[in-house]
């Protein structure tokens, strides 16, 4: 795989970012019909930006059969002929993943280390500024957004933290 490469991880982060359905929901056993659209959504993606099976593609989101893949592949095309908001949805994230393909952003977000970026930050004195790349910040705030999603973060630590 090339550094370039978008990756299913990758789909599924932008596509949760940009419609607000969190991670988890997307992969879950749940059959809503929103949920659904989300994933013939993310099978589309998947299909135009890796080369990954349709049995990988299934495993990966929420442990489908590869059959339920090819029938949200052929629904979100029949979406996308007919709901012009659902056909602007999935090509702006198409175009959008294409654009940070070419530059490479989205894999050196995933080589960056968060916490290595925290740490310096936060070793800095008060008043410097410190120089935090792009892909560190990429890296940051998926690293933020997993936690928080894992339960790992509540309301109650972040109040008794001195940050």
């Amino acid at each position: 795989m090339s550094e370039r490469d978008v990756t299913l991880d990758m789909i599924i982060e932008a596509f949760s970012a940009t419609t607000g359905f969190p991670r988890l929901d997307i992969v879950s056993d749940r059959r809503s019909l929103e949920l659904a659209a989300a994933r013939y959504s993310v099978f589309w993606l998947a299909c135009k930006l890796t080369t990954l099976s349709a049995t990988t593609v299934g495993r990966l989101v929420g442990d489908r059969d590869h059959t339920t893949v090819l029938v949200g592949l052929r629904r979100a095309e029949e979406l996308r002929a007919s709901d012009p908001d659902f056909r602007a949805a999935t090509d702006a994230l198409l175009h959008t993943h294409l654009a940070l393909q070419r530059v490479g952003i989205l894999r050196l977000a995933e080589t960056a280390d968060p916490l290595a970026t925290a740490r310096r930050v936060l070793a800095a004195p008060e008043r410097e500024a410190v120089r935090v790349g792009v892909s560190e910040i990429i890296a940051l705030c998926r690293f933020a957004l997993d936690a928080v999603e894992r339960g790992a973060t509540s309301s109650k630590a972040m109040e008794n933290s001195d940050v």
